[in-house]
């Protein structure tokens, strides 16, 4: 049988990304073929023509220029007509927080920036269901830019009443912020779109985005 594929749409790609998410990527293409588009030319192509992809995977925050305004639009369109796109790796590294409430509008979502931490989030089980309850870590610790205005069946991970703020610069402040998530998962049409917040390529995180894309 053939392997589902995934699409990263990486407009800004780094030089050293594939280094940094390996594990990510590893883990990625163990379960899917992988193919990655660096122009608005070719990524419109993807998304708009042929077979569509089983999930793409945007990994870095290009879409939020107005440049790059048909790219998105696009996306939407693939989303809409039942896709699955995931906001992740330098997109929450690299967007400006300020731009994020706008740009998420544009999806029909009210989520915005949020708080910015490392703490340990737990699993919300009624958000993912039973099946990937037991798949995915129960909890686990990241440093992510949540985002907020989250409503409770789209936050995957949360913070919880017991949450604190995990440095060692800042005191151990409370870190619950209860609409706030650094994974979340808004339904777009018939679609899905996705974010997940991590900024530190966290080994539980690989998981989240193999779920994401129904490959877990």
């Amino acid at each position: 049988m053939e392997q589902p594929r995934v699409l990263l749409l990486s407009l800004n790609l780094e030089s050293w990304f594939d280094e940094m998410y390996k594990p990510h990527l590893d883990k990625l293409t163990a379960r899917a073929r992988v193919h990655r588009v660096k122009t608005a030319t070719a990524a419109i192509r993807s998304l708009s023509g042929g077979p569509a992809p089983h999930a793409v995977l945007v990994t870095d925050s290009a879409l939020a220029k107005d440049a790059h305004g048909q790219v998105y639009d696009a996306l939407l369109a693939y989303v809409r007509q039942g896709g699955t796109a995931v906001f992740m790796a330098h997109f929450p590294s690299f967007i400006i927080p300020g731009d994020m409430q706008g740009f998420f509008a544009r999806a029909g979502l009210p989520w915005k920036s949020g708080s910015y931490h490392r703490t340990t989030f737990t699993l919300n089980n009624e958000a993912v269901g039973a099946a990937l309850a037991a798949r995915l870590p129960p909890a686990y610790s990241q440093k992510a830019l949540s985002v907020g205005n989250v409503r409770p069946g789209e936050a995957w991970y949360r913070s919880t009443e017991g949450s604190r703020i995990e440095s060692r610069v800042f005191a151990p402040d409370s870190a619950f912020e209860p609409t706030e998530a650094p994974v979340a998962v808004g339904k777009v049409g018939n679609g899905r779109l996705g974010y997940i917040g991590d900024v530190n390529v966290e080994d539980e995180t690989g998981d989240v985005v193999l779920a994401m894309c129904g490959l877990l």
